[in-house]
């Protein structure tokens, strides 16, 4: 299945990215996953906390550290409009073990996946990678809905996997500049397998719409 991508002018991607994520919003409770990088932090800069009152808010991924450090996607997404909003906000455990974190998560969010969770935001990676879902990484395979994983950053992290993410009514995938050009055309027009180009996974779900700005879209 092809995924619908849609171009967004690069200079109002943050603020036009920003305005479509309020509108796929549910409407006052039900279930979001939000991913984090550089990219999504641009535009959560311009989200208004007060529609995500009520809201239960997961997170695609996160890096093995404490809730306050600078590479921790918590803090980074707290930091520009969780912190101040109503949501409630479903942390992954980073200062803890990694393999009890991922238990104690999958445990969190396992009635949402079964439930369908309502919308997914994810990066891509000029890898290819969604979430912490690696080329080659054993999360791919992995049971469950959260695991521990090997980043190539050389730190230790956590994943929802395939089965969490794809659990998801909807999901938006945020690709932004001519550094991740080459992988969108791999993972829209080629024909490698999920291990080696994980984004297309998601090519199997019925709802994926690929937000993309006019440097990621040059290739194409």
């Amino acid at each position: 299945m092809k995924p619908n991508l849609e171009l967004i002018d690069t200079d109002a991607y943050p603020t036009a990215v920003a305005a479509r994520i309020a509108r796929s919003l549910p409407s006052d409770t039900g279930s979001v996953v939000i991913t984090g990088g550089t990219t999504a932090a641009k535009i959560y800069e311009h989200l208004d906390p007060e529609r995500w009152d009520g809201l239960d808010v997961f997170f695609s991924d996160e890096r093995c550290v404490p809730p306050d450090h600078a590479e921790s996607n918590f803090k980074m997404a707290s930091d520009l409009f969780l912190g101040s909003s109503g949501a409630k906000v479903h942390r992954m455990e980073g200062e803890l073990d990694p393999s009890e974190a991922a238990k104690r998560y999958h445990d969190l969010i396992q009635p949402f996946v079964v439930d369908s969770i309502d919308l997914l935001l994810l990066g891509m990676g000029a890898d290819c990678h969604v979430g912490a879902l690696y080329p080659y990484s054993d999360a791919l395979e992995a049971a469950g809905h959260c695991t521990a994983v090997e980043r190539p950053d050389g730190l230790r992290g956590l994943t929802l996997t395939p089965q969490a993410m794809l659990s998801a009514r909807s999901i938006r995938v945020l690709v932004t500049g001519e550094k991740k050009s080459e992988a969108l055309v791999r993972v829209t027009r080629g024909d490698e397998d999920v291990a080696k180009c994980p984004a297309r996974l998601l090519l199997s779900h019925p709802d994926v719409t690929f937000w993309v700005d006019e440097g990621a879209a040059s290739l194409l």
